[in-house]
């Protein structure tokens, strides 16, 4: 027909496409930071002082060398301070350096080893001058180097003192007594192998808010019978390894007195002195061996609200089911019992089951009698228990059997040292029990 094929049709190609601008990214802080900007010096003296309250010794000392300001931050809000109170400490200026440095402490240890020259009353002078007013806490030990009057000096210008914990230090009973007339606020005050004491006389002071007294170790310490007696706020008291008699002074606490809790051990104290205590509710009596059932069955009787009973019976079997009946007959809010070297049997158990139902903590070492029958006792009547620990007494699986089928809030069960033995079987039973019981929040 005389056509010819048509052309291909051209299409004209499109605009190019330009992309949308997007701002520059921003550099992370870390890199805005190394550029110069430094975020930290927005924060406020007062938080920068509480987040280095934060943290731990070690921690502290690191931050404190990354810049000026925190190195004056960590100064400024440290409030404890431990040192190694040797005699170069003060010879060396040393100790002048960093009581400027930390003004702010108010938690002072200085200790100093046994076998070496300790600081002595100028180091204590120097302590008084700068931190005396601000002190709450103080703790001196083997300072054998200050006196009493280095004592009385310091006790002058730390009138808000706390806290006083003294230990293999060679003054006496002068020095405490100038603490105790200075800093009437003081309410806890440890005394541990003061070395001064032999040939003291009687404090005629009473701390007006004095709260928890430790006596350790110490040669006549009935030096501070008055102390004991005559301060109406004390609560607990701490007599341990002291020597000479002990009756009297007990024998002397008024019945009125608010004193709650009580650890004598390895003391020189009889019935007569246990027997004279009124309204405990905390006792601690280990290696007394003049202590009989007589003495303990007379202390349940004036102290229905004890809460916690450890008797160290040291193997002299004088207290046993007798003086463990009278305290389950009359403490009926016992929570938690220890007996160590106490030869008690089914009889006694069965009374405390019964008489204290909220009894949780259990613990039994070197009992001689404390076999099978008292272990199923106690997983009969100890509905409460929760945690069980037998140390050094005759039982077996027999028995572990018999635990794993009562208790019913028992979470935690120590068994070592059982002459008979425990197998496998038993603490896999116990295991069990005890894990089920956790996991259900018993």
């Amino acid at each position: 027909m005389g056509q010819c094929p048509s052309a291909p049709r051209r299409r004209k190609a499109p605009p190019p496409f330009s992309p949308p601008a997007f701002p520059p990214p921003t550099p992370p802080p870390l890199l805005a930071s190394i550029a110069g900007e430094d975020h930290t010096a927005d924060l406020p003296e007062e938080l920068l002082a509480l987040i280095f309250g934060l943290l731990g010794s070690g921690d502290r000392k690191r931050c404190s060398l990354v810049c000026r300001r925190w190195l004056a931050a960590e100064a400024a809000s440290r409030l404890r301070l431990a040192l190694d109170a040797r005699a170069p400490l003060l010879a060396d200026s040393a100790l002048p350096r960093l009581l400027a440095r930390f003004p702010a402490v108010s938690k002072l240890a200085l200790k100093c080893d046994r076998r070496a020259e300790s600081v002595g009353d100028p180091a204590l002078a120097l302590v008084a001058d700068r931190l005396g007013p601000g002190l709450r806490r103080l703790k001196l030990r083997a300072l054998r180097a200050v006196t009493d009057d280095g004592v009385a000096a310091l006790a002058a210008a730390a009138a808000n003192l706390r806290k006083l914990s003294v230990g293999s230090c060679a003054f006496g009973a002068k020095g405490i007594e100038a603490v105790l007339r200075s800093c009437l606020h003081l309410e806890e005050l440890s005394i541990k192998r003061l070395r001064g004491l032999a040939d003291s006389e009687a404090i005629a002071v009473s701390g007006p808010r004095l709260q928890s007294l430790s006596l350790k170790e110490l040669y006549n310490g009935q030096c501070f019978s008055c102390l004991i007696t005559q301060s109406h706020n004390l609560k607990t008291l701490k007599i341990i390894r002291c020597s000479g008699d002990w009756d009297p002074m007990l024998q002397d606490v008024p019945r009125d007195s608010p004193l709650s809790e009580l650890h004598l051990e390895k003391l020189q104290v009889s019935d007569r002195g246990v027997a004279a205590l009124f309204g405990l509710e905390v006792l601690y009596l280990a290696k007394a061996p003049e202590v009989t059932d007589v003495g303990l069955a007379a202390l349940a009787a004036k102290s229905p609200r004890l809460r916690k009973l450890h008797v160290d019976g040291w193997k002299a079997n004088r207290i046993g089911d007798r003086g463990l009946a009278a305290v389950a007959q009359k403490c009926a809010s016992l929570q938690e019992l220890v007996l160590i070297g106490v030869n008690l049997t089914y009889s006694s158990l069965e009374l405390i089951g019964t008489n204290c139902p909220i009894l949780e903590r259990l613990a039994l070492c070197g009992s001689d009698t404390f076999g099978d029958a008292e272990i199923s006792c106690v997983a009969a009547k100890c509905a409460a228990l929760r945690k069980l620990c037998i140390k050094a007494c005759p039982v077996s699986d027999a028995g572990m059997d018999k635990l794993a089928e009562g208790c019913p809030r028992l979470v935690k069960v120590k068994v070592k040292k059982c002459r008979r033995g425990m197998l496998e079987k038993g603490r896999e039973t116990l295991k069990g029990k005890a894990y089920d019981n956790e996991r259900d929040g018993q």
